[in-house]
């Protein structure tokens, strides 16, 4: 994305009853419109760890459990026949079916290629692909989403985020603006 979000929304529960919470469903926002969502579990006994990009025209899907196919790219997509139908029975939709490519990846250790670009950062002053700007930038989204647990799942700005205007107009429904104007101003300030 190679931006901040500029609001998030969490919800999360404490049911191993210890000081934080054990899953979480979580969504970000960004200012071109762009929506993510999280969904995390200490209290799972099915672990995954799966990240899915879905595009106008292409699905992909990384898979880091997988020892084969990590990397599934899906040539698939669903447009809208019309740009608005005069009512919800004569909407439509063109599903497209293609074909399911799998990318070679090379095998490596994450945490050894991060200790390794470290040292060469260090000792050949290369700049780090993340540098204390982008850890001060996940500090602050994670801020957020603990002010938004906090809140129930209300939308919080990101500190350093988009403008405040930012959050309704980039929500294509009025409930996120309608509940972001529940936040009186002294507390947004706080926020930023």
């Amino acid at each position: 994305m190679n931006s901040t979000p500029s609001w998030v929304s969490a919800v999360g529960r404490k049911v191993l009853k210890n000081n934080c919470e054990d899953f979480g469903f979580i969504s970000v926002g960004y200012a071109d419109g762009t929506i993510g969502h999280i969904h995390v579990s200490w209290a799972d006994a099915n672990k995954v760890r799966e990240v899915v990009v879905v595009g106008s025209e292409k699905r992909i899907v990384f898979d880091d459990i997988k020892t084969m196919e990590q990397v599934r790219v899906f040539e698939k997509g669903v447009t809208a026949t019309e740009v608005e139908a005069p009512s919800y029975g004569e909407f439509r939709l063109q599903i497209r079916d293609g074909d399911i490519l799998s990318p070679k990846v090379e095998v490596s250790e994450p945490l050894k290629n991060q200790c390794s670009h470290f040292l060469d950062c260090v000792t050949q002053g290369n700049r780090p692909v993340t540098d204390g700007k982008a850890g001060l930038e996940v500090v602050r989204v994670m801020a957020a989403i603990d002010r938004s647990l906090e809140l129930k799942g209300v939308p919080v700005l990101v500190q350093g985020g988009a403008p405040a205007g930012a959050l309704a107009s980039s929500s294509p429904d009025r409930a996120h603006a309608t509940i972001s104007n529940s936040i009186p101003d002294e507390e947004l300030a706080q926020e930023r």
